[in-house]
């Protein structure tokens, strides 16, 4: 009976740490890429540019 509960208690646990482990890297993912995006204005006008593009090739499209 010990070996099934500590076969639970090694099967659980360990997947209760890797998931908590893997949403801090996914957070300090997250993190990294909203501080180099708000960290550089100009990613803002290269944005803005992309859209313009997209909204003229869509444009063009149906002529």
């Amino acid at each position: 009976m010990l070996e099934i509960i500590n076969y639970f208690r090694i099967r659980y646990m360990g997947e209760k740490a890797q998931g908590l482990v893997e949403y801090a890297l996914l957070l300090a993912f997250i993190v990294v890429v909203g501080a180099a995006v708000a960290g550089s204005d100009s990613i803002q006008s290269h944005v803005s540019n992309i859209f313009t593009n997209v909204k003229n090739i869509v444009n063009n499209a149906d002529k």
